[in-house]
Order: C-alpha cells, then structure tokens, then sequence
C-alpha cells in the first residue's frame, strides 16, 4: 500500500510540467524587450528593402498619407456635438446665455497641414449650461 507523504491528507495532483509554468510565467508579464527588438529588426529590414527596390525604379518610398493617396479627405475621428439643454422650471433658466446664445459652448476647429482637429470649448459665461446666470 502507498501511503502520502507525512502530513498529507491526499497525493500530490499531478502537474503539466516545468516548461509549462515557465510558458505561464512569461505570457503574465506580457512581450518581452527580446520578442519587441526582432520585431523592431524585422520592420527595419522591410523598410530598407523597400527603399531600395523604389530605388532601383526610380522612385522613393512613400512614407505619409499624402503621399500614398493624394488627395485623400481624412474624416474627423470624433464630432461632438452641442450638450442637450433641459429647461428648468425657473425664469432666469428659462433665458439663453447671451455669449453662447444656448448652445453651452462651440466647436472649435484647429484643423492644419491637411489634419482636421475639432474639440468642443464650454462656454464660459455659462460654465456650459446654456442658461443665462
């Protein structure tokens, strides 16, 4: 009869192995600086036999947007839009904000160099309600 070792209530449950916990261990931290430089080294290889095949045709690379498909429009990424304004029972609640005639604020577009660049700006006056104070 086999009995478990001393103090034990039950056997020990067999495991997958060494090479399993270390496979375990090191997909928890995540990618390693080893797998990230190869990667690295593997894009700069493509990019240089991309240059030089350009080369050898007579052309460069195409590095930006512009360049690849000229004339292209990029659409913004994100519009917002002006905040839903509730009415409040009071007068004064009642009556748009003279600065941002009710809207709570603008659109402000800081677009250049062909990127579009829209942010919402709170009105000041109102602190973005819309309601005269």
């Amino acid at each position: 009869m086999i009995r478990p070792a001393h103090g034990a209530g039950l056997p020990i449950a067999p495991r997958a192995g060494t090479i399993d916990d270390i496979r375990r261990e090191d997909d928890k931290r995540g990618y390693e600086r080893d797998e990230t430089d190869s990667f690295r080294q593997l894009v700069a290889g493509l990019v240089v036999d991309g240059d030089r095949r350009a080369g050898s045709a007579g052309r460069h690379a195409r590095r930006t947007l512009a360049e690849m498909s000229p004339g292209y429009k990029r659409q913004p990424v994100l519009l917002l839009t002006r905040p839903l304004t509730f009415r409040s029972t009071s007068i004064a609640a009642n009556q748009a904000c003279t600065s941002c005639h009710g809207a709570g604020g603008k659109t402000v577009d800081t677009s250049s160099d062909g990127v579009s660049r829209q942010h919402w700006q709170s009105c000041g006056a109102c602190s973005g309600s819309g309601a005269a104070r």
